[in-house]
């Protein structure tokens, strides 16, 4: 029971001048510059109000290196993904850029210490995908036509292997005067990476070796190419349904498309999202939503906000239903968005279900007198089991198993009234004069 009080407590909407609907149940803070990941988990959260599972720096790392299973032959990028931290240096007021890669054209294992690394700004840049975690700025161009060869490197079906191709990357950052060059030797049996990083002057050389299976439940350990330190930063992967998160977006800028770095929500490889358009919370429920669930992983992503210049808006008709690891879904939307030194997302979410959002319950009932100073009545079609009211803090103030009750000891403002029938649950604003 408390679990479906606290659920449909977050859907209630506040009817008065004064309040919102769809008032925010939570938050998670990126903190200064968003320099940090928050990896949430939608199940905790309805259970504890805080469904903040981690909060991990996202400043310390430059690629992130699949530990996942390859998945032969059904999802065969799945296990051969490098992810690159692009926003990482990244700083708007100072003009500094960010961390780019680029393939270097005609340069070759067999050439490695003798690449020529001039006009290398001038070469675009490979940057991860945002619709899905497996396909990344190594493997810029797949799928193709030979959905075993992964750009870096090619499936060998005898040994089992991929095996590199003897491709050059650089890995650099113009601002901060750094850059190394990466050869990806091999994936050996999907379980060990052998990957090789230097400077460009063949100083600081590193032989990378990444063994897979010493890091379970996660979908990537992650590498700083300037401190040669491997970090496990990830919570379980059946822990996490969302993380809130820095990544290089697709954006239209001047009639053309460009990358452009951004901070929002991404999804758990095993989570869909459905991003309902046009209502807003208190006009769209399971049984009238028009979208349909999505495993792109940025469903939810960053254009729930726009910058105005001084602060940030939030789209109010964006509403999403999230069908979560514990195969439950979930309705959330957003509330605000804080920049600064916290970088604060404020959300309403609650456990979607037909019985606790039913149109059909809600127009058999009626309360009045709204607003009152003492007696509330209740009249219902079906039989009031219970009701209980809440304050804007959540907390339940009057629980009574009667359709009449007395809300005097209260004071003055607006309360969040949950009535459960024999026939459904009803939610409803009531204002103590």
């Amino acid at each position: 029971m408390k679990k479906i009080l606290f659920a449909a407590f977050t859907f209630l909407s506040i009817s008065a001048a004064s309040a919102q609907s769809c008032p925010a149940n939570d938050s998670t803070s990126m903190g200064a510059g968003f320099g940090n990941d928050v990896f949430y988990s939608l199940k905790k959260g309805v259970a504890t109000g805080n469904g903040t599972v981690k909060t991990v720096a996202n400043n310390n790392w430059h690629l992130a290196i699949s530990v996942q299973n390859t998945a032969f032959p059904s999802n065969p990028a799945n296990g051969v993904a490098i992810r690159v931290n692009s926003p990482l240096g990244e700083n708007s007021q100072t003009g500094a850029s960010g961390t780019k890669l680029v393939k270097l054209n005609g340069a070759n294992a067999s050439n490695w210490r003798s690449i020529d690394t001039t006009g290398i700004s001038a070469l675009p840049g490979l940057i991860d995908s945002d619709s899905t975690w497996n396909l990344s700025a190594f493997t810029t161009g797949y799928p193709k036509g030979n959905p075993f060869d992964f750009i870096w490197g090619t499936y060998n079906q005898n040994n089992k292997n991929v095996e590199g191709n003897g491709s050059v990357y650089v890995l650099y950052n113009k601002s901060a005067n750094w850059y190394k060059k990466i050869n990806v030797k091999e994936l050996v049996w999907d379980s060990m990476w052998h990957i090789v990083i230097s400077n460009v002057d063949n100083t600081d050389s590193v032989y990378l070796e990444v063994n897979k299976r010493a890091y379970k439940k996660r979908l990537f350990v992650y590498y700083n190419v300037l401190t040669d330190q491997l970090i496990d930063r990830e919570p379980d992967s059946d822990q996490w349904d969302m993380v809130w998160t820095k990544y290089k977006a697709i954006i239209d800028f001047q009639g053309g498309k460009v990358p452009y770095s951004v901070s929002g929500v991404l999804s758990n490889p095993k989570v869909k999202v459905a991003k309902n358009l046009g209502k807003t919370c208190d006009q769209v429920w399971l049984s009238n939503r028009t979208a349909t669930a999505q495993s792109r992983i940025s469903q939810i992503g960053h254009d729930w906000k726009t910058f105005t210049g001084m602060a940030y808006a939030i789209t109010d008709t964006f509403v999403y239903f999230v069908d979560a690891l514990d195969t439950n879904t979930y309705k959330v939307t957003m509330k605000s968005f804080t920049g600064g030194s916290q970088g604060k997302t404020t959300f309403n979410f609650y456990e979607a279900t037909l019985s606790t959002e039913s149109p059909e319950v809600s127009r058999s009932i009626s309360v009045y007198p709204n607003p009152s100073s003492g007696m509330v009545q209740i009249a219902s079609e079906s039989a009031v089991t219970s009701v209980v009211v809440y304050d804007m803090n959540g907390k339940p103030v009057i629980n009574s198993s009667e359709s009449s009750f007395s809300i005097s000891s209260l004071n003055s403002g607006v309360y969040l009234m949950l009535i459960n029938t024999e026939n459904g649950l009803h939610k409803q604003t009531i204002v103590k004069h």
